[in-house]
C-alpha cells in the first residue's frame, strides 16, 4: 500500500495562449508528477481561447508537479503529434501553507508564450483542498492501472517506427484505453475481478521499459507485441460493455463475464511470459466477440446460393504508414463509440482524393482485429462489381461467413425463400440482414463490440437510375440494423448519392478536405517515400541521399492540389523514365493549377506527351484502339484477349497491345498475365472528354468504341461457335462450368450490350448482327448454358430487340428473328439450363413449326423430329404461378411491377412476378381482397369480418391495429395514387375514406348505394373515385368532399363487380353479372344538357356469364375482362371491338385480371377459381399446348410389330391408329362403351385389339375398322412389345446403350408411352399424342 499523503486538486479552467492561427482546437491538460504516470483531463473544444473542465485529481503533496496544456489533433491516431501550448509549475506545498486556500491562477511564464501574442498570455485556474488525513490508494485501483497502461502506450508510440506493421494497432490500443479511462476511471475500483485483470495488464506493459532499454528486442518481438495490442483492445471493449457504457448499455451475463475475465487474465499472463522468455508459443487470443470460428460445409454451400460477387483483390493499395492518421483515427473513434447513434459513415471526396485507399486500410485493420464483417468494393469496368442488385446478397454472404450464428440464420432464410436473390433489394435487406440480426439468438451482438462493414466506391456501382433502390435501402433501412454494425461508405459527391445519404440522422457525412494541412502533409510524406524508393532503384545514377530535396517535394505537393492520384501518377511518371531527374524537371516546368481537375488534366497531358510518338499515325491508331477496348469493356481484359479481339476485326496486320502499352506505364496498370486497366477512373474521364484532353490523338469516342468492340466480339464468336463446341455427351447430371478462352467468354456475355450502346449505328451493324444470329443463335445459347448463364439470355435478347426496333432504319427480318428468339428462351430456359445440348435435342424440336427460329434451323442440324410438329404457333401462356391455396379472388401488382399479391379465401400471398416464387404470406383468415399501396411496401387487406389490415409486404407483419368501422363485411378497397388515403366499401352500402398514416376516418358519408358496394377505383389524378354496387349503378365521387360529382350511371341490368378509370380519366370501364363490359364517357356525363343516349354506355358483348373483373392497359388502348365463363377477353378501347384471336382461358371461372408491363412488353395476369395465377402474352395467337387427338386422357399406346403404325386408347372410350411419320390419323375413332384400358397391334397386322377397364376385349379390322370377333386370348397384354426407349421422369433414355436422348419441356403430363427403334410416342393427360423420332431411326416407309 502507498501511505504517501495526497491532496485533491480541481482543474477548473484555462485561458489558452493566443495562437498564430484562428481556428478553435481540442485541448487537454496533462498532469506530470515525478515518479508517477501522467494523468489527463478530458479533451475539450476551446471557444474563444477558453476551456472549462472542473475535474478532480488526487495528487501527492510532496512531489513536484507540472501542468501542461496541449492541443490535440481531433481523435488523433498519433498521440505524439499533439502540440504543447505551455507549462506551469504547481507548488502544492507552498500553496497549502497559506492560511486561506482558494482558487489559484497559474500564469504561463513569458518564455513559454513568446511564440504567441503576448496580449493573451494564458493561465490555468486550479483549486486545492487541504488533506484532512492521508488518502490510501490501493494498488488494485482500476483507474491507476489504466493510467499506467496509457503512459506506457504513450511511450511506446514514440519508440515504434511509424513504418512498422504494429504502429496502427499501438495507436488504436492507446485510443481505446484512453477512451475507457475517461469513462470508467473510478467506477470499477471496487470490482476486485476487474482490478485484478487491470493489475495483470499493468504488469504486462512493463515490456515497454524493456524495449525502451533494449530497442533491438523490438524487431524479434513484434508479433507477440501485436498480440498484446490486439488483446488490449478486445479487453477494453469487454470492460466497457461490462461497465454498462458499451453498445449493449446493460449488465452482461455474470457467469459469462466471469469466464471472460478469467480467460483474459490467463491470456495476458501467457503473453507476459512469452515476451520475457522470447519463446514464441501458440497463444489463443480472446476475442470479446463470442462467435466460434466454425462453419459447416452445408452452411457454406447454402450461403453460396446467394451467388455473391467475388471480392478478392489483394493488390488494392493501403495508406502509407504515417499518412491519413487523423482521418483513420476519426473513423475508428466513430466505429468504436457506442454513444454515437449514427451507424453509417459516408466518406466522400473528389476523384483521386484517396477514398479507396482509406477504405482498404480500414478494412485491413478491422480484419486484423477480427471485426471486419464485410468488404465490398465497386469497379465500373467489372460487371460483377458494379451491379447494385448484387450488393445486399454479397454483404449477407460475407457476414454469414464472418459469424456462424448469423450464417445459420441467413441459411434458414435461403432455405425458406429459395428465390430470395431475385427479390427486390429492400426485401433482401430485410430478410437477409435485418431479420436474422434481430433474432433472439443474435441479440448478443449488441454486447460484443463493433463489427465494421466497408462499402467502397459507391459512385461506381451502376448508373444513377440503376442504384436508386440500393441508395434507398442504405438510407432508410440501415437504421434498423443493430448499433454494433458500423457501415463505412465511400464515394464521390454524386447528386443522387448526396440526396439519399446527406440528410439522414443515422448517417455521419464526413468529407475529405483536399485543401487541409493534414492532406498536404500526407502528400508530402507519400511523395518523399515513393521518390526515395525510386532513388534506391536507380543506384547506378548516384542520386544524392537527400534527393530530390524538400523544395522539390514542396513544389510537387503544391501541384498535386490535394489529390493522391496526382502524386501517384507523378511518381509513376518519374519511375518509368530513363532519367528520374529529367522527368522531375518535366513536372516542375508545368504550371500550378487553380483547381483539382485542372491539375489532373495537366499531369495526364504531361504523361502522354512524354511518349513523343504521336506524330506516328500507327501509334496513335493503336493507342485509340487499345484504349477504346479498355474503356468500353465491361470487365477488364488481358493484353492477350485485347489482341485476339483486335485480330478478328482488323484487315491489316495488328501489333501486340503490349507493344504500345509499354510506353504508357505511368497511366496503365497490368502485366502480360493481368488485366490491362487505366490507373484511375479520372484518366478515363480525361480521355473521353474532348474539351479536357484537347487532342484528337488522345480522344476516345465511347459510342464508337462500343460499336467497334461489338464487331470484335461478334467476329470472335463467329470464328469459334459451333454445335456441341465442347464435345459433350448429354447426361441427366448436367455439366460443370466450362473454362473457355477469355475472348469467347467475354464476347458471349457482353456482345449484345456493346451493340445496344452503339449510338448512331450504321446499317451495316444490323446486317452483321442478323447474319451472326442466322448462323449462330443456337450456338450462342448453348455457350451461355455452358457458362451457367442461360437465365440471362431472355433479358439480353429483349434488350437487343428493343435496340433493333428503336433504331432508325430498322431491319424487319432482324426484329422478327429477335422476337422469336425471346419467346424461344422464355419457353425453354428452364430446360436449356439443365444441359447445353438440350438446345438442340429438346428446345428446337418442340418449338412451333411456324416460328421463324424453327424454320431457320430445323434442316441444318441433326435433331429429334416431332411428327407433325409439337405446335404451330407460340403459346400465349408465359408462366403458371404455383397453386396459391384456393380460388383466387383478387390480384394486385406493386407499382414497380416486381411483386404480385394474390388473395384466396384463407389469406394472401406475395409472389415474385419474374420467377413465380412465393416471397411471403400476408394476413390469414377470411380475406376478401388485397391491394398494394403505391409505395410498394404497404398493403391493405379487407376481411369479411368488417376490418382492414395494413401490413408490410416485406416482413408480413401487421402495421398497427386493424382499421374498424361499423361497415359490415368489406368487399372493396382502393388506395389514392399518392398512397395517403384508402377507401373501403362493403355490405352496409357506404364508402369510408381513411387517412393511412393516422389510421383514422377522413370521410364517413351516409349510405351511398342502395345495395352492397362491390368495387372501387381512384382516377389517376386522385381527384375522383368510382364505386360499383350490387344495385347496378356506378357513382363518381369527389375525393375531397366525398360528395357525388355526377349523376349515377345506370346501364347495367345486374350488379357491378368491377370498375376502372382510363389513364386520362375521361372514361370508366365496368363489368357486371349481366355479362356485359360497359364503357362510360365521364366528360359527356358531366354535361348538364346531356341526352339519355349520351348517358348510356357503350356495351361490349362477348362473354357468356358474369364479368368479375376489368382492367385498362397503361397506355389506355386495351381493356381486359375476366368472366365466369372461364375466359379472359381483350378489347380495343378505340374501336370497341373484341380482339377475338387473343382470348385467354382457364379451366374454371376467372375472377380477376390485371395488366403488367415487363421490359416494355404488355402482359396479362389472371387469377381463377382453379387456384392458378397465370401470366399471358398479349400478342401470341397459338394454342396453349399440343392439339388434342382424343377428347380424354390417352391411357395406352402401342406400336405395330413392324413399327409402321401406332394405336392409341383413351378414357374417352375411343381407339385410333396413327402414322408415326406424319402423325396423321389413319383409322378411327373406334368406339367402346367403357374407358380404354389397353391396346395392341398383333403380329398378323390385320387386327386392332383393345380391352376396356372392365376387362372386355375387342377387335377390329386393321384396314376397314370393321368389328371382328375377339376372345380372351386377344387381350392386348398378350401382344405387347417392349420398346428400347424408356421414359425416366422427364428424360427419354435409350435402354440399349444408356444414352440420354432428350428432356421433355413443359407440357401436359405424360400418362402413357411406347417406343420402336429410335421412335417414341407419348400419350398426354389432355388427349394429345406426341411422336418423337431421334436421329439414327430406321427409315419407316
Amino acid at each position: 500500500m502507498d501511505n504517501r499523503t495526497y491532496y485533491k486538486a480541481d482543474i477548473i479552467e484555462a485561458l489558452i495562449p493566443k495562437k498564430d492561427f484562428t481556428k478553435s482546437s481540442d485541448v487537454y491538460i496533462k498532469i506530470l508528477v515525478e515518479g508517477h504516470p501522467p494523468q489527463k483531463t478530458k479533451v475539450f473544444r476551446e471557444l474563444d481561447g477558453k476551456a472549462v473542465w472542473n475535474e478532480h485529481f488526487m495528487l501527492p503533496i510532496d512531489m513536484e508537479t507540472q501542468l501542461e496544456i496541449k492541443q490535440s489533433k481531433r481523435n488523433t491516431f498519433f498521440k505524439h503529434g499533439s502540440r504543447s501550448l505551455g507549462k506551469v509549475r504547481l507548488d502544492a506545498a507552498a500553496i497549502l501553507r497559506q492560511p486561506v486556500v482558494a482558487e489559484v491562477q497559474l500564469n504561463f511564464p513569458l518564455d513559454e508564450v513568446l511564440q504567441y501574442d503576448a496580449s493573451q498570455r494564458g493561465y490555468i485556474l486550479v483549486r486545492l483542498h487541504r488533506p484532512e488525513e492521508p488518502v490510501q490508494l490501493a494498488r488494485s485501483s482500476v483507474g491507476k492501472s489504466l493510467s499506467v497502461v496509457i503512459s506506457q502506450l504513450d511511450t511506446f508510440v514514440r519508440i515504434v517506427d511509424a513504418a512498422s506493421q504494429i504502429h496502427p494497432f499501438v495507436n488504436l490500443a492507446w485510443q481505446v484505453v484512453s477512451s475507457l479511462y475517461t469513462i470508467v476511471r473510478d467506477q470499477l475500483d471496487r470490482d476486485k475481478r476487474i482490478g485484478d485483470l487491470t493489475d495483470i495488464m499493468e504488469d504486462v506493459y512493463t515490456f515497454v521499459d524493456d524495449v525502451k532499454s533494449f530497442p533491438s528486442r523490438l524487431a524479434s518481438q513484434e508479433e507477440i507485441i501485436k498480440k498484446i495490442m490486439f488483446q488490449t483492445i478486445e479487453c477494453m471493449l469487454f470492460i466497457r460493455e461490462y461497465s454498462g457504457h458499451g453498445f449493449c448499455r446493460r449488465t452482461l451475463n455474470k457467469q459469462w463475464a466471469d469466464e471472460q475475465i478469467a480467460r483474459f487474465t490467463q491470456t495476458f499472463t501467457m503473453l507476459k511470459a512469452s515476451f520475457n522468455t522470447g519463446v514464441g508459443v501458440q497463444i489463443a487470443l480472446i476475442a470479446h466477440r463470442m462467435y466460434e470460428d466454425v462453419q459447416s460445409i452445408v452452411q457454406t454451400q447454402s450461403l453460396a446460393k446467394l451467388h455473391p460477387v467475388d471480392m478478392d483483390d489483394p493488390s488494392r493499395p493501403a495508406c502509407l504508414p504515417q499518412t491519413r492518421s487523423d482521418l483513420l483515427s476519426s473513423l475508428f473513434s466513430w466505429a468504436m463509440n457506442p454513444s454515437s447513434n449514427q451507424n453509417v459513415l459516408w466518406l466522400h471526396g473528389p476523384a483521386g482524393s484517396g477514398k479507396s485507399t482509406v477504405a482498404t486500410t480500414i478494412a485491413n485493420i478491422a480484419r486484423d482485429l477480427g471485426r471486419l464483417g464485410a468488404f465490398v468494393f465497386f469497379n465500373r469496368h467489372m460487371v460483377a462489381r458494379n451491379d447494385p442488385a448484387a450488393v445486399v446478397r454479397t454483404l449477407a454472404f460475407q457476414l454469414g461467413e464472418f459469424d456462424h450464428r448469423l450464417g445459420a440464420a441467413i441459411s434458414t432464410v435461403i432455405k425458406s425463400t429459395p428465390s430470395i436473390r431475385q427479390s427486390p433489394l429492400r426485401q433482401q435487406f430485410h430478410k437477409l440482414l435485418v431479420q436474422p440480426l434481430s433474432e433472439s439468438e443474435l441479440a448478443v451482438w449488441s454486447q460484443e463490440g463493433p463489427v465494421i462493414i466497408v462499402i467502397d466506391a459507391l459512385d461506381e456501382c451502376g448508373h444513377v437510375g440503376d442504384r436508386e433502390d440500393l441508395l434507398s435501402v442504405l438510407a432508410l433501412e440501415s437504421v434498423k440494423l443493430p448499433p454494433t454494425l458500423r457501415i463505412v461508405v465511400t464515394s464521390r459527391i454524386e447528386l443522387d448519392i448526396q440526396e439519399a445519404l446527406e440528410a439522414r440522422k443515422n448517417i455521419c457525412s464526413t468529407p475529405i478536405d483536399i485543401n487541409s494541412p493534414a492532406t498536404d502533409k500526407d502528400i508530402h510524406l507519400y511523395l518523399y517515400d515513393r521518390l526515395q524508393n525510386i532513388r534506391s532503384k536507380n543506384k547506378y545514377l548516384s542520386l544524392p541521399q537527400e534527393w530530390p530535396g524538400h523544395n522539390t517535394i514542396d513544389a510537387l505537393a503544391t501541384r498535386a492540389r490535394g489529390l493522391f492520384i496526382w502524386a501517384f501518377t507523378a511518381c509513376r511518371y518519374v519511375e518509368n523514365g530513363q532519367d528520374p531527374e529529367d522527368r522531375l524537371a518535366d513536372l516542375l516546368r508545368t504550371d500550378v493549377c487553380s483547381n483539382a481537375e485542372s491539375a489532373l488534366d495537366l499531369i495526364y497531358s504531361t504523361a502522354l506527351e512524354s511518349v513523343r510518338r504521336w506524330e506516328d499515325p500507327a501509334f496513335s491508331a493503336d493507342f485509340r484502339d487499345i484504349l477504346g477496348v479498355v474503356i468500353a469493356a465491361r470487365n477488364p481484359l488481358t493484353a492477350l484477349t485485347i489482341d485476339r479481339l483486335n485480330e478478328v476485326a482488323s484487315v491489316s496486320r495488328t501489333r501486340p497491345s503490349l507493344h504500345t502499352i509499354q510506353h504508357l506505364g505511368c497511366v496503365f496498370r497490368g502485366t502480360t498475365s493481368e488485366p490491362i486497366q487505366v490507373i484511375h477512373p479520372s484518366f478515363e474521364e480525361f480521355l473521353t472528354d474532348r474539351a479536357r484532353c484537347k487532342r484528337d490523338e488522345w480522344f476516345i469516342d465511347v459510342s464508337l468504341s462500343h460499336q467497334r468492340l461489338a464487331l470484335q466480339c461478334i467476329g470472335s464468336l463467329r470464328a469459334i461457335l459451333k454445335q456441341n463446341m465442347c464435345n459433350l455427351t448429354l447426361t441427366r447430371s448436367g455439366v460443370d462450368v466450362k473454362i473457355l478462352p477469355e475472348d469467347v467468354t467475354y464476347s458471349c456475355i457482353f456482345w449484345i450490350e456493346h451493340v445496344c450502346k452503339s449510338e448512331g449505328s450504321e446499317e451495316s451493324l444490323f446486317s452483321v448482327v442478323y447474319d451472326f444470329l442466322v448462323k449462330h443463335l443456337l450456338h450462342w445459347i448453348e455457350t451461355m448454358s455452358l457458362l451457367k448463364k442461360a437465365r440471362h439470355t431472355t433479358k439480353l435478347l429483349m434488350r437487343l430487340e428493343d435496340w433493333s426496333q428503336s433504331t432508325q432504319g430498322r431491319h424487319q427480318e432482324l426484329c422478327n428473328l429477335l422476337a422469336d428468339a425471346v419467346r424461344f428462351c422464355q419457353a425453354f430456359t428452364a430446360v436449356i439450363e439443365q444441359h447445353p445440348l438440350l438446345v438442340y435435342t429438346s428446345a428446337l424440336p418442340f418449338s412451333p413449326t411456324n416460328s421463324v427460329l424453327y424454320q431457320l434451323f430445323k434442316d441444318e442440324l441433326s435433331i429429334p423430329v416431332v411428327a407433325g410438329g409439337f405446335r404451330d404457333e407460340w403459346s400465349p401462356l408465359l408462366m403458371d404461378i404455383p397453386r396459391p391455396g384456393g380460388e383466387v379472388t383478387s390480384l394486385s401488382l406493386s407499382s414497380d411491377g416486381s411483386q404480385l399479391i394474390s388473395t384466396v379465401a384463407r389469406g394472401c400471398y406475395v409472389w415474385d412476378v419474374i420467377s413465380g416464387e412465393l416471397l411471403i404470406q400476408g394476413p390469414k383468415g377470411d380475406v376478401a381482397m388485397t391491394v398494394f399501396a403505391p409505395c410498394g411496401r404497404l398493403a391493405a387487406s379487407c376481411l369479411f369480418s368488417g376490418s382492414i389490415a395494413l401490413w408490410d409486404t416485406f416482413s408480413g407483419q401487421m402495421m398497427g391495429q386493424p382499421l374498424t368501422r361499423d361497415q359490415g363485411a368489406i368487399y372493396a378497397l382502393a388506395f389514392s395514387p399518392d398512397g395517403t388515403r384508402l377507401i373501403s366499401g362493403g355490405q352496409n352500402c357506404t364508402i369510408i375514406m381513411w387517412n393511412v398514416q393516422a389510421a383514422s376516418v377522413v370521410l364517413d358519408p351516409p349510405a351511398t348505394h342502395t345495395k352492397t358496394v362491390l368495387c372501387l377505383a381512384f382516377s389517376r389524378d386522385g381527384l375522383r373515385y368510382a364505386s360499383g354496387s350490387r344495385d347496378g349503378t356506378i357513382r363518381i365521387w369527389d375525393a375531397a368532399s366525398g360528395r357525388m360529382a355526377l349523376e349515377p350511371f345506370r346501364g347495367h341490368s345486374g350488379g357491378v363487380y368491377s370498375v376502372a378509370f382510363t389513364p386520362d380519366g375521361t372514361r370508366i370501364v365496368s363489368g357486371s353479372d349481366d355479362k356485359h363490359v360497359c364503357v362510360w364517357d365521364v366528360q359527356a356525363s358531366s354535361s348538364l344538357n346531356r341526352s339519355r343516349e349520351e348517358s348510356m354506355p357503350i356495351k361490349l358483348c362477348g362473354h357468356h356469364s358474369t364479368v368479375f373483373s376489368v382492367a385498362v392497359s397503361p397506355d389506355g388502348q386495351f381493356i381486359a375482362s375476366a368472366s365466369n365463363d372461364t375466359t379472359v377477353r381483350l378489347w380495343s378501347l378505340e374501336s370497341r371491338e373484341e380482339l377475338s384471336h387473343l382470348v385467354r382461358q382457364h379451366r374454371m371461372p376467372v375472377r380477376c385480371v390485371a395488366f403488367w408491363q415487363q421490359y416494355g412488353r404488355l402482359r396479362l395476369v389472371t387469377g381463377a377459381k382453379d387456384a392458378t395465377v397465370r401470366i399471358w402474352d398479349t400478342e401470341s395467337v397459338g394454342s396453349m399446348g399440343v392439339a388434342r387427338k382424343h377428347k380424354g386422357l390417352v391411357s395406352h399406346l402401342a406400336f405395330s410389330q413392324d413399327g409402321q403404325r401406332i394405336v392409341s386408347g383413351s378414357l374417352d372410350g375411343t381407339v385410333r391408329v396413327w402414322d408415326p411419320i406424319t402423325g396423321q390419323c389413319l383409322l378411327g375413332p373406334l368406339k367402346l362403351e367403357q374407358q380404354v384400358h389397353s391396346v395392341a397391334l398383333p403380329a398378323d397386322n390385320v387386327r386392332i385389339l383393345a380391352a376396356d377397364r372392365k376387362g372386355a376385349v375387342f377387335a377390329w379390322d386393321a384396314t376397314t375398322g370393321g368389328h371382328l370377333p375377339a376372345t380372351p386370348a386377344d387381350d392386348p397384354s398378350y401382344h405387347s412389345i417392349v420398346g428400347p426407349l424408356s421414359l425416366e421422369r422427364k428424360w427419354i433414355v435409350d435402354s440399349r446403350t444408356g444414352a440420354v436422348l432428350t428432356m421433355l419441356p413443359t407440357m401436359s403430363p405424360v400418362r402413357s408411352h411406347a417406343s420402336f427403334g429410335n421412335c417414341m410416342v407419348l400419350g398426354l393427360a389432355n388427349g394429345g399424342i406426341v411422336i418423337i423420332h431421334f436421329p439414327g431411326a430406321p427409315q419407316l416407309v
